[in-house]
């Protein structure tokens, strides 16, 4: 699954891209949310909060899912939940963000850490 990434430690996350090898689009349509929902919380406003290691985004129009490396070590069954997903459905991973891109804060980055000020 992750053999076609070229994973040094400078790289903080992987892509999941809800399109499989054949290139048909997943479905259903916001499994994206689904899957990210097992490490998410919710907030004070009752919105879903997604958290640092797993979250769903639309990536150049094709929904995705980001996913950082310290899942691993931080969560390994979650992490292993994410691997089986990947190789059950067939989906396409390509590398992320390095570290310095995805703001990573060390090894092991807070779960739900929110990265905006509480003034924004």
């Amino acid at each position: 699954m992750l053999d076609s990434i070229n994973r040094t430690p400078e790289l903080a996350e992987f892509i999941i891209q809800g399109v499989n090898k054949d290139g048909e689009t997943f479905r259903p349509s916001n499994w994206g949310e689904r899957l990210s929902d097992m490490l998410s919380t919710t907030g004070k406003d009752g919105r879903i909060v997604f958290s640092s290691y797993l979250r769903p985004m639309v990536i150049q129009g094709i929904p995705s899912v980001v996913v950082r490396f310290s899942l691993e070590k931080a969560d390994p069954h979650s992490f292993d939940l994410v691997m089986q997903f990947i190789a059950a459905n067939h989906l396409k991973v390509r590398a992320g963000r390095n570290r310095e891109d995805a703001g990573a804060t060390g090894l092991f980055p807070t779960r739900n850490m929110e990265r905006r000020s509480l003034n924004n």
